[in-house]
């Protein structure tokens, strides 16, 4: 086979895998999130048949449970951004034998800020049990770089994780593009995130 041809082929593969890795994680996010807020107005935890003390271990009781449930879903979602990056950098060199390193390749990348800030919020949630706490690398770049406060739980901040799915597709496509002879086809959709998410999750699958 044409080496042309190989070469074409094998990128084909890692652009289509971007879109699946991102797509499945965007799905995730949004119909998890959807299932539960209509979860969340369902809960009965009042009995007005009931004593006080029994209705206020209730809602102590639900509201531990959402916690825990916004915990997992923003350190998951993270996670996924996180590794969906290291999954296109092992495929750049397993398949294209081109190996590349995030930290110095990567500047140009739209985008790239952001997802350094996603990579050091994965190793705060892998190395700290995702407590922005002094003494990690990347705890100290969360606190003085990306001016997160010190002590702060991951899992309970209010971060817009769609937002950085979506920018984590520009930064992906950018970095794909970047080591083309093309232009980025994707470059003028960066702020456009209702065009991305069309782009994600078939019309269809919409939540």
């Amino acid at each position: 086979m044409d080496n042309n041809l190989i070469e074409y082929t094998n990128r084909a593969m890692i652009h289509f895998d971007i879109l699946h890795r991102l797509g499945g994680l965007l799905l995730m996010y949004r119909t998890t999130n959807s299932k539960m807020q209509k979860f969340q107005e369902g809960i009965q935890w009042y009995d007005d048949k009931d004593n006080r003390r029994a209705n206020k271990d209730r809602m102590k009781e639900t509201g531990r449970m959402l916690n825990g449930y916004r915990q997992n879903i923003n350190e998951l979602t993270i996670i996924g951004i996180a590794k969906s990056i290291e999954d296109l950098f092992f495929d750049f060199e397993d398949v294209l034998g081109k190996k590349l390193n995030f930290w110095k390749d990567c500047d140009d990348c739209d985008y790239f800020t952001e997802m350094k800030t996603i990579r050091n919020l994965n190793n705060c949630i892998k190395h700290s049990k995702g407590i922005i706490k002094r003494g990690h690398p990347s705890n100290d770049y969360l606190i003085d770089e990306a001016e997160f406060e010190e002590n702060l739980k991951i899992g309970y901040l209010n971060l817009d994780l769609e937002k950085y799915i979506y920018q984590s597709f520009s930064f992906q496509m950018s970095l794909f593009w970047n080591n083309d002879k093309r232009d980025n086809p994707f470059k003028n959709i960066n702020e456009n995130y209702e065009k991305i998410r069309e782009i994600l999750i078939p019309s269809f699958m919409e939540i």
